[in-house]
């Protein structure tokens, strides 16, 4: 009976060169099994500036069993200055995580880096490979999965704050004093297809995948959305999630991916990778690069500064396309658990930033500890 599940998952199954369209089961795992947690390893590349959606993103996985002490590695970003990096590293010690900083910021930088981890992992081990801003979920049929040697993905949906604006992430109380309001889901409550269809760029994500395939070859990210076995790097279609060249890996189609990509730090960031990714195009004119580009200049565009609320907010014409073809509706019941939205009807360009008297960073790290507004550990 233990592989029934997998006699009938067998006409959802997917094939590796094409991408999934089924899900395995409305069922969504709440924590890995400790037997099945002891082989999932954490990966992830992370921007300093994002401190507080670290917090939150680190529980959340902590939650589901894994283990962040002994089986994770996290590289972050120096892109924001040591204050930024500095809260970092705090969370990261609380969670006891092994990291390492850089001050370099690419997809191919980010790639090595995975590669480097998913490399020396252990014939048996699984990755969790997530940007800071998905949380991932799996199926309750995972331990089914793994023993199939099967690989999961997941669609992204973005999570859109109730006013439209790009609104500051609060960060985690202490669990005691948890709250539903305290969530992240509250603070982001609508459910948005923005990335696959107001961007019209690929929403599907790997969220479990192993180190090996059944013949033993060691699997490694092509991009986001595909993974090749061996040395050989074949890629048809660069949004086609794919095992290329893996001997009985078969792509599963597991829940929803959470995004939470529309926070008040989404403007710095944005621009931030449009500069790197114009400098990248100048210099090696590569096709790739022209598209991160045009795919960031477009996701720049879908925002405009409000000076009466100091906020960026979605333009008119983002929200309605939005409402009308990619957002599901809110029931009313939850509505009514937020203040009436208010939009800047007469948007103007956003300030530059005045630049600081002094780079220098006048607060220690233990003071840094004790400030109210760091994420605490779970009591």
């Amino acid at each position: 009976m233990k592989y029934a599940f997998l006699f009938v998952a067998a006409a959802q199954a997917y094939n590796a060169s094409t991408p999934p369209t089924r899900k395995t089961s409305n069922c969504t795992l709440q924590r890995f099994p400790a037997i099945y947690a002891s082989r999932v390893h954490f990966f992830s590349f992370v921007a300093a500036d994002l401190y507080h959606l670290l917090g939150h993103a680190l529980r959340y996985y902590r939650h589901l069993g894994l283990d962040l002490k002994n089986q994770s590695r996290v590289v972050v970003h120096n892109a924001s200055g040591l204050v930024a990096l500095e809260k970092t590293l705090v969370y990261l010690r609380r969670y006891e995580v092994s990291h390492a900083v850089s001050n370099e910021w690419s997809s191919q930088t980010k790639r090595e880096a995975a590669n480097a981890f998913l490399l020396s992992l252990p014939d048996g081990a699984w990755l969790v490979y997530p940007d800071l801003d998905e949380f991932f979920a799996f199926p309750c049929e995972v331990a089914e999965i793994m023993d199939a040697g099967g690989l999961l993905s997941g669609s992204m949906v973005d999570r859109v704050a109730f006013d439209w604006r790009l609104n500051s992430l609060k960060p985690l109380p202490r669990a005691s004093k948890m709250t539903n309001t305290s969530s992240i889901a509250h603070q982001y409550p609508r459910s948005c297809r923005l990335t696959g269809g107001l961007l019209d760029t690929n929403a599907h994500k790997y969220t479990l995948v192993p180190a090996v395939d059944a013949s033993g070859q060691r699997l490694r990210y092509i991009n986001a959305h595909s993974v090749a076995c061996g040395n050989r790097r074949v890629l048809r279609h660069t949004h086609a999630q794919r095992a290329n060249n893996c001997a009985g890996v078969t792509v599963y189609r597991g829940p929803d991916v959470a995004h939470y990509g529309f926070t008040k730090i989404t403007i710095p960031v944005l621009e931030r990778k449009l500069a790197t990714y114009r400098q990248l195009a100048r210099a090696s004119g590569e096709v790739r690069h022209r598209d991160a580009v045009e795919h960031y200049r477009k996701l720049r565009a879908s925002f405009e500064y409000c000076p009466r609320t100091r906020s960026h907010q979605f333009t008119s014409r983002a929200r309605k396309l939005a409402q009308k073809r990619y957002c599901d509706p809110l029931p009313v019941s939850v509505a009514r658990a937020y203040a009436p939205q208010s939009f800047c009807f007469e948007p103007t360009k956003a300030p530059t930033p005045r630049p600081r008297a002094s780079t220098k960073m006048k607060t220690t790290p233990r003071a840094l500890e004790r400030r109210a507004d760091d994420d605490p550990p779970d009591e």
